[in-house]
């Protein structure tokens, strides 16, 4: 009998509930980002200071694959493969806001509250990879794309809730009044995990009746040892393979260029800090949202591959453009609009990348799979502003635009080996034991299909 509270069998609720959760993650990241740093140089604290929080805000990040075999060794099925950690993760969230409002004087504690931003941030990092993990369980592929624009817009307008939002609260209440509210805001996301279950039969809460779904028994992992073995058998296909490959060259020209062009466009052309800040994180977040909305119905209509290679082949044309007209660097509404067309054009693929990535994701491991995208896309990102200082002062920087353009326009071609459908038509869901596969499934690798055209 189908259940409406459910989130495998009702698609509003599905949706609605990964778009709230990705909103959770936005409101801390914009809050600490943006509000919480100007209150302090408010306040007159130190740039050290300042950086000291926002150092161990984005720490654990970077180790939030760690995350990734954990989920899916460790859980109490009975509530779900995922939901637990959701709600136990969106619980500490909480409780680290409040304990951050337990603090005599903030400006007094800045170590501390360095140290409890941190910690946050490691629950928020866990329900990251954990809402990640329910979606490439849960999302069929015909919504993957809609539902990746949707999440990723989610966690901008999260963004912007916890930024100019929080903001505003502060201006008239006060910083305390401002981290209230955040838990507000989380305790009423907090009720959709903690009232809806993953599939029909599971127990809504640990003292309740329910059984684990067949799903969730025999998608889990028996040890880590088998999560990594799984994870090996995973990417042995050439077109998860090939999304690693993806992940690790798609952004490196946008992390070479977002540090070149800043430098250039403030110290070279004599746009202000303020200015800067207003074009990209003003009306630049804006054109990312309906970059990322829009892009994921693209990709549900046109398909990932061909979402993506429209963000890339865009990012190309903009940046070659823009290097071999350079007489027109002084028009501030033709850098204006090169800058948010590539806002635009970076959530345009990236949505496209992410639908795929779940797409190619076997989801017997999904939260160390996607996870590991995800760090190789970070990865390319950090790489670009790495080589960004090697070739400052050797490379022109309308060269540099040109020649990002070119390897922005070559990472398409990867695409082309890129199969979304092979790993899980040969190795089937993850609701199996890799054992009962039959032995036509199991050997697949071998005889690898070619893209599928919707891809």
């Amino acid at each position: 009998m189908a259940d409406p509270l459910t989130l495998s069998q009702n698609r509003s609720l599905r949706l609605l509930t990964l778009c709230a959760l990705y909103m959770a993650q936005g409101i801390p990241w914009g809050f600490v980002a943006i509000t919480l740093a100007a209150w302090m140089a408010q306040q007159g604290l130190s740039a050290q200071d300042v950086a000291s929080v926002a150092v161990l805000s984005g720490l654990p990040w970077t180790f939030k694959w760690v995350w990734g075999p954990v989920i899916d060794r460790y859980g109490f099925v009975a509530m779900g493969r995922r939901r637990p950690w959701i709600l136990l993760a969106q619980l500490l969230m909480a409780g680290t806001l409040l304990a951050i409002v337990a603090i005599p004087d903030i400006t007094e504690s800045v170590r501390l509250l360095a140290w409890m931003v941190f910690l946050h941030n490691i629950f928020n990092s866990l329900q990251d990879v954990s809402v990640d993990a329910l979606a490439v369980d849960l999302l069929p592929e015909a919504e993957r794309g809609k539902a990746n624009g949707l999440m990723f817009g989610s966690k901008y307008l999260g963004g912007a809730i916890g930024g100019a939002g929080m903001a505003t609260v502060l201006a008239h209440a006060g910083i305390r009044a401002a981290l209230l509210v955040q838990v507000g805001i989380l305790s009423l996301i907090f009720l959709l995990p903690l009232l809806l279950r993953e599939r029909p039969g599971e127990r809504l809460l640990p003292w309740t009746k329910g059984k684990p779904s067949v799903q969730a028994e025999q998608g889990r992992a028996q040890s880590l040892r088998g999560v990594f073995a799984d994870l090996l058998r995973a990417f042995s296909f050439r077109s998860s393979f090939l999304a690693a490959v993806l992940a690790l060259t798609m952004t490196t020209g946008a992390g070479l260029l977002g540090v070149i062009g800043v430098v250039f466009l403030v110290q070279e052309l004599g746009w202000t800090d303020i200015e800067y800040a207003t074009l990209t994180g003003g009306w630049g977040l804006g054109c990312g949202l309906v970059g990322s909305v829009l892009g994921g119905f693209v990709a549900d209509r046109l398909g990932h591959r061909r979402t993506i290679a429209a963000g890339c082949l865009m990012l190309a044309v903009l940046w070659i453009a823009f290097g071999a007209l350079d007489t027109y660097w002084t028009d501030r509404r033709f850098v204006s609009a090169v800058v948010l067309l590539d806002a635009f054009a970076i959530s345009l693929a990236s949505v496209g990348f992410f639908a795929l990535a779940m797409g190619v994701s076997w989801p017997r491991v999904a939260a160390t799979q996607f996870t590991a995208y995800m760090a190789l896309s970070n990865l390319s990102t950090v790489t670009g502003g790495w080589v960004a200082g090697k070739l400052d002062g050797v490379l022109s920087v309308p060269t540099l635009y040109i020649c990002c353009g070119i390897f922005q326009a070559l990472v398409v071609v990867v695409l082309l080996g890129i199969d979304v459908g092979q790993v899980r038509r040969a190795l089937g869901s993850g609701e199996a034991p890799p054992e009962t596969l039959a032995p036509q499934q199991a050997q697949e690798p071998a005889a690898e299909p070619g893209p599928s055209a919707g891809g």
